[in-house]
Formats: structure tokens, C-alpha cells, sequence
């Protein structure tokens, strides 16, 4: 008797083939391709050294709208303090709340820088702010609001309500040798000063169209050196 070995399917290779992935049309061509991100060369570090904390009394004016830029000039009067002349963007997130001229009312508003501006940080002299990111909130117990709901009201710095104000000031500034620092401001309650701000409208709750204020009061910076690390 004569034993015959069965024959495979002549199609058992074709399927190998394409079950390993040996197949031509799975080769895939890197040409054109974009090229790999680089690695940054450099990184940025906090210092390891605590922040220096300077105190002083300053004056501020701020001068904004919700559609043109603005200006914040911030000027030491005493002690230590961060000082600028800034260009900032339009109103951000502006809102103000009247109640009535005896009953007092709230605004608050943000906005950032909007070009490189210089100042000038306690020893560390002269600076270029590159981040400037301001935070107000101001509650008044009265004001004057002549022309009624609607129109322009001011009111002076013993209105502001105690506890009620709230200035700040976040960014990062270049020393002339290229030392880098980062700084938090914050303003304490007003000694003197004045504001106007008009609504964007007349309701009780509105935007703002725009304002104006000069404070004087007593400051707290924080500024802490960022060190800068170049990658092996």
C-alpha cells in the first residue's frame, strides 16, 4: 500500500503572507513626513532661595475702556515697591453693580498687558515687564451719580467700603543682566484717591463702558528670581 502525503492549499502562503504582514502594500514611505519637535534647550526653575517681600506706599492710576487700550502708571511714594508704565488691553470680564446713590454699588474688572512695558523693581533696578495680569474689585457705600441710572457715577476714596478693595498685580519682568523674575502685587486699603466709572448701561447689573481712578495706598510685592537651566 502506498502512503501519499496530502497536498496544502495552494493559497495557505498568500494567507501567511498577509498574517505576518509581509504584504507590499503594508510598507509605508517616511518621506514627507514633518520633522520631530526639538527638545527645548533651556527650562525654567523656581530659585530655591525664599522670595523677597518688599513694602511700600504707592500711587496708582489706571485709565480704561471696553474698547481701546488702556494705561496703568503704578509709582512708589514710600518704601519698596514695583513701579510701571503699562499699555493694557481693553476691559476684561467688566461688571459693575449699582444700587442707588445711598446704598452703593461694586465694580470689578481684568485685563493684561498688551505691549512690553518698563518699570523698575526696588534694587534690582530698572526692568521690562513681559506679563502684567490685573485683578480688580472695588465696593462703594455711596457714590454720585448726577445724571441718573445709566450715566457716570464717582465717588472718593472714604466711600470705598473697608475690606470691600481688591488690587492686584501678577506677571514676570527681565532685569537690563537677563535675570528673570516673577511678581505678585497686592494693594492694601486706600488712604486717599478718586474715581469715575460709567456703565455700559442701566441696569443694576451691567458691564463697564469705561473708568477712571488714581488710589493711594500701602503695597505688598512678592517677587521671586526665576532661574533658567540650559538641557545637557
Amino acid at each position: 500500500m502506498v502512503v501519499r502525503r496530502a497536498a496544502l492549499p495552494l493559497f495557505f502562503p498568500v494567507l501567511a503572507l498577509v498574517a505576518c504582514g509581509g504584504g507590499s502594500n503594508e510598507l509605508r514611505s517616511t518621506q514627507g513626513a514633518p520633522p520631530p519637535s526639538p527638545l527645548p534647550s533651556t527650562v525654567a526653575e523656581p530659585s530655591p532661595y525664599p522670595p523677597a517681600v518688599l513694602m511700600g506706599e504707592v500711587e496708582l492710576q489706571c485709565t480704561i475702556s471696553q474698547k481701546e487700550r488702556g494705561r496703568q502708571t503704578l509709582v512708589a511714594r514710600g518704601g519698596t515697591a514695583l513701579e510701571f508704565d503699562a499699555v493694557v488691553s481693553p476691559i476684561v470680564d467688566g461688571e459693575v453693580q449699582t444700587r442707588g446713590e445711598t446704598k452703593g454699588g461694586m465694580y470689578r474688572f481684568s485685563s493684561h498687558l498688551a505691549e512690553p512695558a518698563t518699570g523698575r523693581l526696588g534694587n534690582i533696578g530698572e526692568v521690562k515687564l513681559e506679563e502684567l495680569e490685573t485683578r480688580v474689585t472695588v465696593e462703594v457705600n455711596k457714590y454720585v451719580q448726577p445724571g441718573g441710572p445709566g450715566t457716570a457715577f464717582s465717588f472718593s476714596s472714604i466711600d470705598m467700603r473697608a475690606g470691600g478693595v481688591y488690587v492686584e498685580f501678577l506677571g514676570k519682568a527681565v532685569a537690563k543682566n537677563g535675570d528673570r523674575y516673577a511678581f505678585r502685587v497686592n494693594l492694601g486699603a486706600p488712604t486717599g484717591g478718586s474715581g469715575k466709572v460709567t456703565p455700559a448701561g442701566p441696569g443694576p447689573n451691567v458691564g463697564i463702558q469705561s473708568k477712571a481712578v488714581m488710589v493711594m495706598a500701602p503695597t505688598t510685592t512678592v517677587v521671586s528670581k526665576v532661574t533658567v537651566q540650559r538641557l545637557p
